[in-house]
């Protein structure tokens, strides 16, 4: 049986056909060749042919396949490209380390150095039940107090459970705010009011008052001992109390008198000079105010751009009056004029913190555990 030779038109391969054959299939490409029937009638005829023409036939599974190398190859190609782009940034410091930067963003790694973390949901000592408020004291003990068990606990610096006491058994009250002075006494907001407990026993040993009764709703120590207070019954107002109890001044409407929005949601915080910086959820930014109580500035707002919120939990002060924001993942940083300075990931959200020994900022996370964050390392770039 004679055999021909020819090239197959998709591949270039090698083709054999015998005599009388009109339609093969390389075993290259896969493609279906249909060759001219002037081969079968030069055979038949004695001739050899002087061209030979074959026609390609590409039905749906070698149109399937074809498509497949390709893509291979494309994806090859392209993956190649990616590791020599990433091998020439490596070769650089800067390249480097923003590299690292864009990692840590994907697989949700901290920024942020963690030191401690403990805890986690449970009944027993050392976990907790909905926590809700943290302070430290000099010596770096730990106090954390659950929502609505009426419970706080003391930790030591490692994290180590210390301790515990309870300021209220009822049922249907709730802590809302916590600040802990230099003294060890632990100002309180629960049931509306303000109230003084020992910080180690828990023995109540006093209370403030807003000469309008009821409705306060956060408080803060200042560095010369003097208390600020939100109060939120039919108004937003800033009262500030002295060392020793008596009422310095109370700003009335504080927020609301500069924007004419109503707020009845608003929350605290102070620098080392003394100035107050108060955040409403209702108007959705941060306004600063002096020791006094007269305004100086509103920042921050709601929105997508650097410096803008989404859904700020908590705030504190550093030892250079920069604020921390913390804001639905991110810790959000303004200098002591509201100027936007960086947004960094700490791997999780705060939503209640406190910031002591210099850059440790202590916070409370929705897996209901403290974790202990190290900002020095970063700070020093702000």
């Amino acid at each position: 049986m004679k055999i021909k030779n020819f090239d197959c038109p998709s591949c270039g391969a090698s083709l054999k056909i015998k005599k009388g054959q009109e339609m093969l299939s390389c075993p290259y490409c896969d493609s279906t060749v249909m060759v001219s029937r002037s081969i079968s009638s030069d055979e038949s005829s004695g001739h050899t042919p002087t061209t030979i023409r074959p026609q390609v036939i590409l039905d749906a599974e070698s149109i399937h396949r074809s498509w497949s190398r390709t893509i291979v190859s494309v994806v090859i190609f392209l993956l190649i490209g990616f590791s020599t782009l990433i091998f020439s940034l490596l070769q650089s410091s800067d390249a480097k380390e923003m590299l690292q930067g864009t990692i840590s963003t994907i697989t949700g790694e901290s920024a942020v150095p963690v030191v401690l973390e403990f805890g986690g949901e449970g009944m027993g000592a050392g976990y907790f039940q909905d926590p809700v408020q943290i302070c430290v004291d000099p010596q770096g003990n730990i106090y954390v107090g659950d929502h609505e068990t009426g419970r706080i606990q003391i930790f030591d610096p490692g994290g180590n459970h210390t301790g515990q006491w309870d300021f209220n058994k009822s049922d249907d009250v709730y802590l809302r705010s916590m600040a802990l002075s230099r003294d060890g006494l632990l100002y309180m907001v629960y049931d509306n009011e303000l109230y003084i407990h020992e910080a180690v026993t828990g023995k109540r040993v006093g209370s403030l008052r807003h000469p309008d009764g009821w409705g306060f709703d956060d408080v803060e120590i200042c560095d010369d001992g003097s208390i600020v207070a939100a109060w939120y019954r039919n108004r937003d107002d800033i009262i500030k109390f002295s060392p020793d109890g008596s009422v310095d001044f109370i700003l009335e409407e504080a927020i609301s008198g500069q924007t004419g929005d109503s707020e009845l949601d608003m929350d605290i915080t102070v620098d080392g000079f003394g100035n107050i910086f108060a955040y409403g959820s209702f108007n959705g930014s941060i306004f600063k105010f002096t020791p006094y109580g007269r305004f100086l500035n509103r920042f921050g707002s709601d929105g997508d751009h650097p410096g803008q919120f989404t859904s700020p939990s908590s705030f504190c002060i550093d030892p250079q009056g920069r604020l921390w924001v913390s804001d639905f993942g991110d810790l959000i940083v303004f200098d002591n004029n509201g100027t936007y300075l960086d947004t960094f990931d700490p791997g999780t959200t705060l939503y209640n913190m406190v910031m002591v020994n210099g850059y440790q900022i202590f916070g409370i996370t929705y897996d209901e555990t403290v974790v202990q964050l190290d900002l020095s390392g970063i700070v020093k770039d702000l």
